[in-house]
């Protein structure tokens, strides 16, 4: 009875919401807001988001949930409500890291792969405006295709400390990108950085997708290419960075499961 009495709120919010797709752009922030932060706050669990972080308050907290339809794929979502990459808060470094964030969450998809992946497996990336689906701001956490993986191995030479176009496009967009020295995104802040010194005005920040893609450089010292997608600039370029993902961890996987 006891057990029933916990779990009864959360079925009733499960039954007071219809299947996610009927809620349209406004899903995910309806599963993290009405269901795991209430969850969490009411019961102490996350459910139904893998994660939830709360202890510096709402503004300052994040969700780690996943993907339902595909197998290795997270989502970061923050706990205060942000539209997207065009949102003004992320050009203050007052808000949470929130690319630091889902880097240091990455091992949740060593949970589903029952052993670590390699690291230059992971990617992470956010669509612009234009190529997402959702009203809420949410960063991908997945594997990279592989032949994005060798793509951006063999660009590497080509890619330096200041922002340049990458030789290769990448899954039919033109990329540019710029080298991150340090092993960890802690302090590198990816929204600041294009905001500042690629987006002419804040308002233009709508239009890019950002990627960030951990590699190991001629040194064997490990960093971050930041890549940048804006939608608009070329022919065919509209920003979705979430096309250079894959869901199957296919390439990776094999090698290193169980």
């Amino acid at each position: 009875m006891l057990i029933f009495k916990k779990i009864l709120p959360i079925l009733a919010l499960i039954l007071l919401f219809p299947p996610l797709p009927s809620l349209g752009s406004s899903a995910l922030w309806r599963v993290v807001n009405n269901l795991c932060v209430f969850n969490y706050q009411r019961l102490g669990t996350a459910f139904p988001c893998e994660r939830i972080y709360l202890e510096d308050g709402r503004a300052k907290g994040y969700a780690i949930v996943r993907d339902l339809e595909t197998r290795y794929h997270y989502l970061l979502v923050p706990t205060l409500k942000l539209k997207g990459v065009e949102s003004p808060e992320l050009l203050s470094s007052s808000v949470p890291d929130y690319f630091s964030l889902a880097w240091q969450n990455r091992d949740v998809l060593d949970s589903v792969n029952g052993k670590p992946l390699p690291r230059k497996a992971f990617a992470l990336t956010i669509n612009s405006q234009r190529g997402r689906t959702q009203g809420q701001l949410h960063i991908h956490i997945a594997c990279l295709k592989p032949h994005i993986r060798l793509s951006i191995d063999r660009q590497l030479s080509h890619i330096g400390n200041d922002w340049t176009v990458l030789p290769e496009n990448l899954v039919g967009q033109s990329y540019i990108g710029k080298r991150i020295t340090q092993d960890n995104l802690e302090g590198v802040y990816p929204f600041v950085q294009i905001g500042r010194q690629l987006a002419k005005s804040s308002v233009e920040m709508k239009n890019f997708g950002v990627a960030v893609v951990p590699v190991t450089f001629e040194n064997k010292q490990k960093g971050f290419v930041l890549l940048a997608d804006e939608a608009g600039r070329v022919k065919n370029n509209t920003g979705h960075t979430e096309n250079m993902l894959d869901f199957t961890c296919k390439g990776f996987v094999n090698k290193h499961s169980k």
